[in-house]
């Protein structure tokens, strides 16, 4: 057998390659692909050489290296065709895999990389688990509390689901984003107010009457959005860093605020859980909330764009040209090439 993946052969050039697909052993399954979903974050850092060439992969379903070429996504859901004695799953059941973008793949069973889809959530909208996920982990290492006030800087999808979550608990919630379209999907999502970058700061202290957020959300990936977050967060408020900067050097002042206000600043990893959680949740647990409260996050509102795997390099492009045109980017392996 023989599948197509996507593949970064160098900066900004993607590629098709076909490759083998061998039969699954016992501890390995084939899937047939329906959907993935492009991640506009880390994908896209790849996809611009903006991560160290130094840094681990971090899955065994990815190839090669940052150094490129490299096969690298996470989000991609399919049905088993095959699977081999030891794994849980047969031939026609639906999964969840983190397996880089391809049409037909052989991977080892782990209940941390493969994870079963209710038969009825829709596989476009279970495609957006992976992101849910990284928002959920970000919850649990700074619970926002009954009476907070929450700024949330950036609106894309994790973003999204960050403020959909924070919403649930929060006080009042502000997004920041510099798109307007942006700003009026979080309001119709649950936000209180939705501003931009320039008027974020004024905007926090208004509806603290001067006392700064309890917590902020940095989720735009831009380091002046990490800055803001620190002026704008009150005395010993936390600052909850979600977004990974790869190689680009942050630089950031720290006095007075950091210092006199005694901030925590937080950082928020999906690979690994945060200290004390261990003994009540894994990662499979993690996974389980993030599919109950999937079907409740407006996820078909955030799908922009459909590409078939052939074009899909073109959708890499246009997310890097035309941002604000795109949000949800999904590569659909049923439609015509």
């Amino acid at each position: 057998m023989t599948g197509r993946a996507l593949w970064f052969e160098a900066v900004r050039t993607p590629s098709i390659r076909e490759e083998p697909v061998p039969s699954p052993g016992l501890d390995q399954l084939t899937v047939k692909s329906i959907a993935s979903l492009v991640s506009p974050g880390t994908e896209m850092q790849v996809y611009r050489g903006e991560i160290s060439p130094e840094t681990d992969l971090g899955l065994e379903t990815c190839q090669g290296s940052f150094a490129f070429p490299v096969k690298y996504a996470y989000q991609l859901v399919g049905d088993v065709v095959e699977a081999g004695a030891e794994v849980p799953f047969e031939a026609g059941d639906r999964v969840f895999a983190r397996h880089p973008h391809q049409d037909l793949l052989t991977m080892r069973y782990d209940p941390d990389l493969v994870f079963a889809m209710p038969s009825e959530l829709d596989p476009e909208t279970a495609t957006f688990a992976n992101l849910a996920d990284v928002a959920l982990n970000a919850m649990l290492d700074v619970p926002i509390r009954i009476g907070d006030v929450v700024v949330s800087f950036g609106y894309g999808i994790v973003g999204a689901f960050c403020a959909q979550f924070a919403a649930l608990t929060a006080e009042h919630l502000i997004v920041v984003d510099p798109l307007a379209t942006r700003r009026e999907m979080a309001l119709a999502n649950g936000a209180d107010q939705a501003v931009t970058p320039e008027d974020a700061l004024d905007t926090v202290l208004e509806a603290t009457s001067g006392r700064g957020a309890d917590v902020a959300i940095e989720v735009s990936s831009s380091t002046r959005a990490l800055q803001t977050a620190i002026e704008a967060t009150g005395q010993e408020g936390t600052i909850l860093t979600v977004s990974y900067y790869g190689s680009r050097p942050v630089t950031l002042t720290l006095a007075p605020e950091f210092h006199f206000r005694r901030h925590r600043i937080v950082s928020s990893q999906v690979s690994s859980l945060g200290s004390g959680l261990q003994p009540r949740w894994d990662f499979p647990r993690r996974f389980d909330t993030v599919l109950a409260h999937l079907p409740h996050l407006n996820v078909e509102k955030m799908i922009s764009h459909r590409f078939s795997l052939a074009d899909a390099p073109d959708a890499y492009r246009l997310i890097d040209e035309d941002p604000s045109s795109t949000f949800g980017v999904i590569i659909d392996y049923e439609a015509a090439s």
